[in-house]
């Protein structure tokens, strides 16, 4: 098994994140349950010829994939692989409504084409004339672990390879309109950074975009090095705690030696019991982590908590914003272990390790 190393990172997301030398010093308050990206000047990133014929989404996860790969110094990827919830669906809403509106004549093709769940992958790959493999997963809770999966086996095979791993969801309206129905979000508006002391049952929906350069090499700009990760489904306490255990002993891991847990807690105090439970056993001594009242809940969050993890790391700092306040953190961060949750269904761990090529142990 080869080792995996995070080499750039570019994620934009309902908090300033797209800046990289800041690290949630600025934290940005919601009132509405629906938490959209901030976002750069595009033109600094996108052509303006290509920017306008563009969608907000696609614009958003474009720009994000180009922060990624400058700040790894790759060049040409040998591959980009993405993972994503429900795609495109303001513009999949637009290419439906022109149908109606149109009576199904003389429909434009630029929204169904910005509108399928691979248009991302395509995008980026045709602004890096990248002709090598390109792959995108929609599987709801999982794509983005899936994609991550992918991208380690072909490392597998071949350790000098360099993939650009991505995960994005936009927190359209049509979709918060049907999760209310469904009872996943909270119905009456809340602060989002008062997400984990509000009871209401449910949560908040967010967006975001974010591009992972990784490479079975590691390089002077690496940022961590991504150990394993993992899938749970639907899993009970014991479950859980079970598949925890497992997953640190296979990764030559124990508790004791996990310096902080990023926890994806979604302020819903019902599918939040599971993943709760294990601060208040296995893991209750480890200092804990959150970070959904920052970025919102939606498929692909863990995103925005691997990116808070790498940087952790990579900076040695852990922003105010995302402690818990009953926990006392460590001054040396060495390995963070992130355990998600969403809608009380899809489970993940992912294992981050200092990178010793930067002279960390």
């Amino acid at each position: 098994m080869s080792s995996y190393f995070i080499n750039g990172i570019g994620i934009i997301s309902p908090q300033k994140t797209y800046e990289p030398e800041r690290f949630l010093e600025e934290v940005f308050s919601y009132e509405d349950n629906l938490l959209n990206c901030l976002t750069p000047d595009f033109k600094t990133f996108i052509n303006p010829l290509q920017l306008r014929r563009l969608g907000r989404m696609l614009r958003i996860g474009l720009t994000a994939s180009i922060l990624c790969q400058r700040e790894a110094g790759l060049t040409m990827p040998d591959g980009i692989i993405t993972g994503t919830g429900y795609g495109f669906l303001e513009e999949t809403e637009k290419f439906l409504r022109e149908i109606i509106d149109r009576k199904e004549q003389q429909i434009s093709p630029a929204f169904f084409m910005q509108g399928t769940y691979n248009a991302l992958s395509g995008l980026v790959a045709l602004s890096l004339k990248c002709t090598g493999y390109n792959n995108t997963y929609v599987s709801k809770g999982f794509a983005f672990e899936h994609a991550l999966n992918d991208a380690l086996m072909q490392i597998d095979d071949d350790p000098g390879m360099n993939f650009l791993v991505g995960g994005y969801d936009e927190g359209a309206k049509v979709q918060h309109t049907t999760g209310l129905r469904e009872g996943h979000y909270k119905k009456n508006p809340i602060s989002s950074l008062n997400l984990f002391t509000n009871k209401e049952t449910g949560t908040i929906q967010g967006e975001g975009a974010a591009f992972f350069a990784l490479s079975g090499t590691a390089g002077e700009n690496t940022w961590c090095e991504l150990i394993d990760v993992q899938t749970v489904y639907r899993p009970d306490e014991l479950d859980l705690l079970l598949a925890v255990e497992k997953f640190l002993q296979t990764n030559n891991t124990t508790v004791g030696k996990v310096d902080a847990v990023i926890n994806g807690m979604a302020g819903d105090p019902i599918r939040d019991k599971v993943i709760g439970s294990l601060g208040h056993g296995i893991l209750g001594d480890v200092p804990q982590l959150r970070f959904k009242h920052l970025s919102g809940e939606y498929c692909t969050a863990i995103c925005f908590g691997l990116w808070l993890g790498a940087k952790i790391i990579k900076t040695q700092n852990i922003p105010d914003a995302v402690k818990v306040q009953d926990s006392t953190y460590p001054k040396g961060i060495s390995t963070i272990l992130i355990v998600n949750q969403y809608l009380g269904r899809n489970y993940s761990l992912i294992l981050l390790k200092n990178c010793p090529a930067r002279g960390n142990s």
